[in-house]
């Protein structure tokens, strides 16, 4: 009899550790953001915002119209604002230096482009030219984004988000490079649809980490 208690032990035991990796993880993976809604989050606010552009764009012969432009500035920054909650949240439920990270990781999205927004009405008052506004707007709050999302990668170890904020760096740097308006079609198939891409990668990855089909 006591053999056998003696016998059961470490496997009691490791059941036990085993038990608390899992329940470590489930807390991990809860607190981390989730790739697929930032990513179908940014890709349509990409999509439609610089859809926008190219539109105001063709209408006007040159630079898009005021419309454009605020659809354009209502859509990136909801997604900012919606990314902040979501981090914010994801990082409430846990405690110490990761829930600390997220927090502050989210409180960034918010704070960038608050700056983007603040350097862009010191370029319009500074007097700088229609093309060189539009070519700003395009590329400001895209490097933004990629950087945002290359830091995230790094932080979560997040392959798929960090390949991706690589490509969106590459992408707002062509996108200037093509000007007026290849920029905006640059963007919106490129920058946009890539991040819709990368939503759905990043669901596949996710099912079979799980075992599904």
């Amino acid at each position: 009899m006591t053999d056998d208690h003696q016998d059961d032990a470490p496997l009691d035991a490791a059941a036990s550790l085993a038990l608390i990796d899992a329940q470590r993880a489930t807390v991990v993976h809860r607190a981390e953001p989730s790739p697929t809604y930032l990513f179908t989050v940014w890709g349509l606010a990409w999509l439609l915002g610089y859809g926008a552009l190219g539109w105001g764009s063709r209408t006007h012969d040159g630079p898009p119209g005021a419309l454009a432009g605020i659809i354009f500035g209502v859509l990136l920054l909801g997604a900012a604002v919606a990314t902040g909650i979501h981090i914010a949240r994801r990082a409430g439920g846990v405690r110490g230096p990761s829930a600390r990270a997220g927090a502050m990781f989210g409180w960034t999205w918010t704070i960038g482009f608050a700056a983007v927004y603040l350097i862009m009405a010191g370029l319009t008052r500074a007097g700088a030219s229609d093309p060189v506004l539009s070519l700003a707007w395009n590329a400001l709050p895209a490097f933004l984004v990629g950087l945002l999302y290359l830091a995230g990668g790094a932080l979560w170890q997040e392959m798929t988000m960090y390949l991706l904020g690589a490509w969106i760096v590459l992408v707002a740097g062509a996108a200037t490079l093509a000007g007026i308006p290849g920029n905006y079609t640059v963007m919106a198939l490129a920058g946009g649809g890539g991040m819709l891409g990368a939503a759905l990668v990043s669901v596949i990855l996710a099912r079979r980490r799980r075992g599904l089909p």
